[in-house]
């Protein structure tokens, strides 16, 4: 009986930590995506110093394509399968 009863409490403890350890990776993923954005833009103005107008950084398997249209710099990306644009003015 008291078994059925840890087991029963274990089921529950654990059954409603999952969406809450699923919430947070997905969190967690969006983060790091941003923080790839941030990179490329950052590596993008280095370029831009040099001549450059577009280009592309590829991070942890995600293309990041940036375009320099002055005084717009808008990086293209696929974060699960949907097409996102992030632009900044400078």
């Amino acid at each position: 009986m008291e078994t059925i009863v840890t087991m029963s409490i274990l089921f529950m403890l654990f059954g409603s930590l999952l969406p809450f350890t699923q919430h947070m990776m997905m969190n967690l993923e969006e983060r790091k995506v941003l923080l790839h954005v941030t990179i490329t833009k950052n590596q993008a103005a280095t370029a831009i110093m040099n001549g450059k107008g577009s280009g592309t950084v590829i991070l942890d398997g995600i293309d990041y394509s940036w375009a320099w249209n002055r005084p717009n710099l808008c990086v293209n990306y696929a974060f699960f399968e949907v097409s996102y644009e992030s632009c900044d003015i400078y």
